[in-house]
Formats: structure tokens, C-alpha cells, sequence
């Protein structure tokens, strides 16, 4: 019997394997925006490289102290605190250890030639964007969202997660009542417009008609692309 969709979605994330299944359902709508756009149109993939490391004040400092029993009298081995040695001739060794892995992550930029003008951005989240393992990540996410909403770019952003802080703008706030969403905002004769879709785990993906720039339109069919990405792959026998 073939797995649910969002049941598929939920078992990627919860093994950690979001990274790499990202970039597979990425392609998928890579594919289907590519067959409907006029070949003066180029779909990129384009990415950048994010380091994920645990906040600062989460990994405490190890501090390595001479042996003040051998070093001092016996009246000052007592005082033992960094505090009281800061200002002393005692030196000290802190060392800090912390794990960290390098996240890879990617979104189709739609851009029109010749000039290579950005139209329209597709993101799909990924858990550093939504604040898990990375808070500046998170904060570099937001920041590069309203650029692109003051540079008036057709923007879809698809947030698949469960897990993480779920940042929506006012006018679409409502989907924080579903598990998973989606919206858009499009940008025509001087008018911004968004538009929302969300979805919990008995519902089907859903399918958006997303107008790129004042000429065109493409369909974004999620349930298919989630098809084609699962089957390329193979990913319910490698989360099943």
C-alpha cells in the first residue's frame, strides 16, 4: 500500500533527512514550471551554503585551572570561583566544543531574458529557515523575504514542516491554525495580492494557480511533484 503523502513528509522530517529530499522535490517542480513557461523564461536552481551550530550560550565553556592546592597555600585554595581569579596572575585555559553540520539550501528563482531579470521565487523551507538548530538562519530568511516583497517579486513560499516557528505574513496569518501551508503574493497594475492554502494530515496537497508576472501563470500541482520527487528516489522504502 503506498504511503500518504503528508505521512511521507512527516517521516522524512522526523529521520532528519529534509536536506535531501529538499532538493529532489525542488527539481520535480523545476520540471513542471520549465513545460509551461515560453523559452525566453530560465527556471534556476540556485543555493547558498548555511552553517548550523548550536546558539552560543547553549554549549557551556569548559574551564581548565592550574591545581591551586600546589600552586597557593591551603588559605586560598578555598576561593575557587573564575570570578575571584579573573583579576588574579592565575591563568586559565576555556576550551568549547560543539557540533555543527553544513546545510545546503534551495529555491528556483524564475528569471527572464536577456537581461536575466528576476520575475518570481519559489522557496521551499527548510528547518534552519523555521529556526530550528540555527536562530540567525531564521532571521537571514526574514530578512531576504521582505527584499523581496519591497522589490516586488512574485514570491511562493511553501512551508512543509511540522516542526519550527511558523513566520507568516498579517494578511495570511491564519494558516498558523494548519499543520502545513502555503502563500503567495503577486504584484499587478499597482495592487499586491496574497493568497494562502493550508492543509492538515488527512488532506490532499494542494494544487495553485500562481500568476509569475502580469502575462503568465503557471499551475503548481504539490501532490504530483511530491509524487515524482518520492518515486525518483525511491524515499517510502528509505523512511518506511
Amino acid at each position: 500500500m503506498m504511503m500518504r503523502p503528508n505521512e511521507l513528509l512527516t517521516r522524512i522530517e522526523t529521520a532528519r533527512l529534509w536536506s535531501f529530499f529538499h532538493k529532489d522535490w525542488l527539481l520535480q517542480a523545476r520540471l513542471s514550471l520549465r513545460e509551461q513557461l515560453p523559452s525566453d523564461y530560465r527556471v534556476f536552481v540556485e543555493s547558498e551554503a548555511v552553517l548550523i551550530s548550536p546558539e552560543a550560550n547553549d554549549v557551556p565553556p569548559r574551564v581548565t585551572l592550574p591545581d591551586l592546592l600546589v600552586a597557593r597555600p591551603a588559605s586560598h585554595s578555598q576561593e575557587n570561583s573564575l570570578g575571584k581569579f579573573a583579576n588574579d596572575t592565575t591563568a586559565a585555559t576555556i576550551e568549547v566544543e560543539e557540533p555543527y553540520s553544513i546545510e545546503t539550501r534551495y529555491w528556483l528563482t524564475i528569471r527572464r531574458s536577456p537581461g536575466q531579470e528576476i520575475v518570481a521565487v519559489m522557496e521551499l523551507l527548510s528547518p534552519s529557515n523555521k529556526g530550528i538548530g540555527n536562530r540567525l538562519d531564521r532571521q537571514k530568511h526574514l530578512r531576504k523575504r521582505e527584499e523581496y516583497l519591497n522589490a516586488s517579486v512574485n514570491l511562493l513560499e511553501i512551508d512543509a514542516l511540522v516542526e519550527g516557528e511558523r513566520d507568516l505574513p498579517p494578511s495570511v496569518s491564519q494558516l498558523k491554525g494548519y499543520q502545513r501551508s502555503v502563500w503567495s503574493v503577486t504584484y499587478q497594475d499597482g495592487r499586491r495580492r496574497f493568497q494562502g492554502w493550508g492543509w492538515n494530515l488527512p488532506d490532499p496537497l494542494p494544487t495553485i494557480q500562481w500568476q509569475i508576472d502580469s502575462g503568465h501563470s503557471v499551475r503548481v500541482d504539490l501532490g504530483k511533484t511530491l509524487a515524482d520527487a518520492a518515486a525518483f528516489n525511491d524515499w517510502e522504502s528509505m523512511v518506511g
